[in-house]
């Protein structure tokens, strides 16, 4: 159940977060279509390789997240109901306000709205690093399969909360994170105030507002009621 003000601490073992190799390829820059076997489709040998390299990476894998959900409110500045052009909306939860035009059009319609901080761990960067020096080749690979056992984890816990939310009445909202559209990479900071991120998962947020393990994400998720 998504309760507010509640944390949650979500787990998944290495074996069952899903591969995903169209989308390594598209996160390598391989076009749509070459991955589809158009123009030559992919060279057996790239295949063996980026297959060899996913493999040895989801053997690295710690994919945990924690979240909590918080009653929202989207407000104008003045008051007034809608916005004018030059005002941006005002999202509030918690203690935390901050003004966006783009995340207000993602929440819209949404009373609550979920904080979730996911990694999958510091071994993926690792394995970045170590073959960053030794083959130039096999680390862009494993960037590109780090990038999509982020997503592709999220997408199942994304699953189980859009499953815990029609249970209680709600409809979910695509994940927003900060660093998108207007939403500034500062915010970041609210999600390290109000989750445990360093203690339960080992997330930590560098003054740069880097994230360490750089295979992380923060989102918002909107909840709507139908």
């Amino acid at each position: 159940m998504i309760e507010d003000f509640v944390i949650q601490h979500h787990r998944m073992e290495a074996a069952a977060v899903p591969v995903d190799l169209d989308e390594t390829y598209r996160y390598m820059g391989i076009a749509r279509s070459v991955v589809l076997g158009k123009d030559g489709g992919i060279p057996p040998e790239l295949r063996q390789m980026v297959e060899a390299c996913v493999e040895q990476m989801q053997g690295t894998l710690k994919a945990q997240s924690v979240y909590t959900s918080f009653p929202l409110e989207i407000a104008c500045p003045d008051q007034s109901a809608e916005c004018g052009d030059a005002a941006l909306p005002i999202i509030k939860f918690g203690e935390v306000q901050f003004a966006s035009k783009y995340l207000a059009k993602n929440l819209a319609g949404c009373s609550r709205v979920i904080l979730i901080a996911s990694t999958i761990g510091p071994m993926a960067d690792n394995l970045i690093r170590r073959f960053t020096k030794l083959d130039a080749a096999r680390a862009a690979i494993m960037q590109a399969a780090g990038a999509m056992f982020i997503e592709s984890y999220l997408d199942q816990l994304n699953a189980q909360l859009e499953r815990e939310a029609a249970e209680q009445g709600f409809k979910l909202h695509s994940r927003f994170s900060p660093g998108y559209g207007d939403v500034s990479l500062e915010v970041q900071r609210h999600f390290f105030s109000l989750l445990p991120c360093t203690q339960r998962i080992g997330l930590t947020l560098t003054d740069s507002l880097v994230m360490a393990p750089e295979k992380s994400v923060t989102a918002f998720i909107g909840m709507e009621r139908v």
